[in-house]
């Protein structure tokens, strides 16, 4: 897909009030070739009163999404920052390099995610939830609504688009009974994902955006922000998450739920450590049904 370049790097930057980001998008993309330029435009829209950079990794794509990265970091040297993968490491599983954590690690105040075949729709909406949260401490994310669209761009009916969107409690994000929609949200980065014991249960679970509901859901609450418009969830045939079986993804909840079990335990935080045992069981148990 042909690069856009709508604003220019100064012209983005000219309303700034500082010169060091204080929010950090992390784009993950993998063979997102027919999606990334979506994806990049909708963050160089984005119209604030303060610095913000974009972490693009690109786990060793092979159909060209690299050389369309390539090209917007050339055109956005000062905001753009690029990471390539010359092996592909999701692939490896626990083995591989866990790319989040060391993303997180170099991150500024805030983060905001968005992954390279999904895109925002509002020029706003980092100024809004940053402005909300740099006002509330309590509250640790904020997030908006999502819709859910095809690979050609229509927009699909599915459970995410009858989400009952709300604020919630701290705990409502440990006990996962609010679930955020991972492009949607900004939040305090204060997860140190590096840290050895948190980092060998956080490579092996591969529901991911879950375990960092739990672990944000410690240092504060999540705030719903409904003027800003939905961002898009692309559902399309090379979707890791979309694509995936319903039986294999209750082995997947399995394997987290109990990998987050065994962190929580590790933290003597029996409580959970209790309730993401039991939900593995539960899925464990609907895998075996099918």
């Amino acid at each position: 897909m042909q690069e856009k370049y709508k604003r220019s790097e100064n012209e983005i930057m000219q309303n700034w009030n500082c010169k060091k980001p204080i929010l950090s998008i992390i784009c993950i993309t993998y063979n997102h070739k027919d999606f990334i330029t979506k994806a990049i435009d909708s963050f160089l829209e984005q119209e604030t009163d303060f610095a913000f950079e974009i972490l693009i990794h690109d786990d060793c794509s092979t159909d060209g999404t690299r050389k369309i990265i390539q090209s917007y970091a050339k055109k956005y040297p000062n905001i753009i920052k690029a990471f390539y993968e010359e092996e592909n490491q999701y692939q490896k599983g626990a083995e591989g390099r866990y790319f989040f954590g060391e993303l997180s690690k170099i991150a500024s105040k805030y983060i905001a995610l968005c992954e390279g075949d999904d895109y925002w729709n509002d020029s706003k909406k980092l100024q809004f939830q940053v402005d909300f949260l740099e006002n509330n401490p309590k509250f640790v994310v904020t997030y908006h609504s999502c819709k859910v669209i095809d690979c050609d761009g229509n927009i699909m009916d599915s459970g995410w688009t009858k989400f009952d969107y709300r604020d919630g409690s701290g705990y409502d994000m440990q006990k996962l009974y609010l679930c955020l929609p991972l492009r949607c949200v900004v939040y305090r980065n204060i997860i140190d994902f590096l840290e050895p014991n948190l980092l060998q249960y956080a490579k092996k679970i591969q529901n991911s955006d879950t375990f960092l509901w739990t672990l944000l859901g410690e240092y504060g609450d999540a705030k719903y922000i409904k003027e800003i418009k939905p961002a898009f969830y692309r559902i399309h045939i090379g979707g890791v998450w979309s694509m995936t079986d319903e039986k294999e993804r209750h082995m997947m909840h399995t394997k987290s739920f109990y990998n987050m079990s065994e962190y929580f335990a590790s933290k003597g935080n029996v409580n959970l450590a209790s309730y993401f045992l039991s939900l593995s069981m539960y899925y464990l148990s609907c895998a075996s049904s099918i």
